[in-house]
């Protein structure tokens, strides 16, 4: 590769290709190009252009959206997805400088991974535990159909496997938040992600507005829609958001419900990112070890829900001096809350980069087929979902 086509070339580059270097691979050559080594472009311009479009969608995403901010404490849409619009809005309407690259990458190849590890810290499995059997064992069922559905569309050749493996798992589990997580253990690209959070957030919205009306018109009991939205739609907010607007509660069973789900995401990244290694296997008879199927940040994440489930992760109260700029006197800070926030900023600026490096271009070579068919896989889960819900007399 020559010195001169480097930095055209960078766009070119899959993000998760940048979280190699977690499983002691060397990192992409473009990266030790001689004007890196001669002290290149900083960190800085492309960090501030993350935040600031980071700090945009957190503000836009908060904005009162009349009823679900009135019920719950939690907004449907996500700033997730918002992110990934105003960082591609951005992207392909301003003239942005090649010297932002340096920093966008450093968010996808260090500051995801370290977001999904405190990820983990809103997980409690003894919570799943308490609401017993029932929430988990349909929850599998769910990630099994939905993801079936999916390796279906493959093996047909409807859709791509990294994108229908992205597809599959955000719409079985938890929406955007799953799809960042598998994206960095199929080495998905930019478009894949950008095309499957957009389809996974659509579809949720979709299901929060509808289903329950649905529910309405079927006289669907709290404890029955509950279980519906729990397992049938994808993001946390969507489903306590559409929990809560039918009654409270429903609100708290969808709620103990998608926990169940999420409980899920570390055990099919890991069987995924098997799969997948040994579909690509080239040498016969070579093995798959277990520690290189899969990034370690997902150790991390596994790691942090056993903290919270161990209740290892205490509140603490911080005593400050009265010259303190934030207040004299006793402060509650939860470690746990504090993880939470601190991912959830981490994921948004995340997907933020992603958007400052996508282009539309590149999203229209994928077509309406991938969307069409996360639309109909939703729709299938959920009607398969009432179904099995009816016939239990919930």
């Amino acid at each position: 590769m020559s010195t001169s086509a480097a930095p055209a070339d960078l766009s070119r580059y899959a993000w998760a290709d940048y979280l190699d270097c977690m499983e002691g691979l060397p990192e992409p050559m473009v990266l030790h190009s001689p004007a890196k080594a001669r002290g290149g472009p900083s960190l800085g311009w492309g960090l501030l252009a993350t935040a600031a479009v980071t700090a945009a969608a957190i503000w836009i995403s908060e904005l009162p959206f009349a009823p679900f901010t009135l019920k719950g404490n939690r907004h449907p849409v996500e700033s997730v997805m918002t992110a990934i619009i105003l960082g591609m809005i951005a992207a392909n309407l301003l003239p942005l400088p090649k010297l932002l690259q340096p920093g966008l990458r450093f968010t996808t190849k260090k500051l995801l991974p370290l977001a999904i590890i405190l990820l983990g810290a809103r997980l409690d499995f003894l919570a799943v535990v308490r609401v017993g059997g029932e929430a988990l064992w349909m929850s599998v069922a769910t990630i099994v159909f939905g993801l079936s559905l999916f390796l279906l569309c493959i093996r047909l050749g409807w859709v791509s496997r990294n994108l229908g493996l992205l597809l599959g798992v955000g719409t079985s589990i938890c929406g955007a938040t799953a799809v960042v997580a598998a994206a960095p253990v199929i080495d998905a690209d930019e478009k894949d992600v950008t095309f499957s959070v957009a389809t996974v957030t659509i579809c949720g919205l979709l299901a929060m507005f509808v289903m329950p009306a649905v529910a309405q018109v079927l006289h669907l009991s709290d404890r029955a829609f509950g279980v519906w939205a729990g397992l049938s739609i994808h993001a946390m907010p969507q489903v306590v958001a559409a929990g809560f607007a039918y009654s409270q509660p429903a609100g708290d069973t969808a709620t103990i419900v998608k926990l169940a789900r999420v409980c899920l995401l570390a055990p099919v990244l890991l069987v995924v990112g098997w799969q997948v290694a040994r579909a690509g296997r080239t040498t016969p008879g070579r093995r798959v070890r277990l520690l290189n199927v899969f990034p370690l940040f997902v150790l991390g994440f596994l790691a942090m829900a056993l903290l919270r489930t161990t209740s290892l992760l205490p509140d603490l109260t911080v005593r400050l001096s009265p010259t303190a700029a934030l207040g004299a006197g006793a402060h509650d800070v939860s470690l746990a809350h504090l993880c939470e926030t601190v991912s959830k900023f981490l994921i948004v600026g995340a997907m933020a980069a992603v958007g400052l490096e996508t282009r539309f271009s590149a999203l229209k070579k994928t077509g309406l087929r991938p969307l069409l068919l996360g639309v109909t896989a939703s729709v299938v889960l959920a009607a398969a979902i009432l179904v099995a819900i009816k016939a239990m007399r919930m």
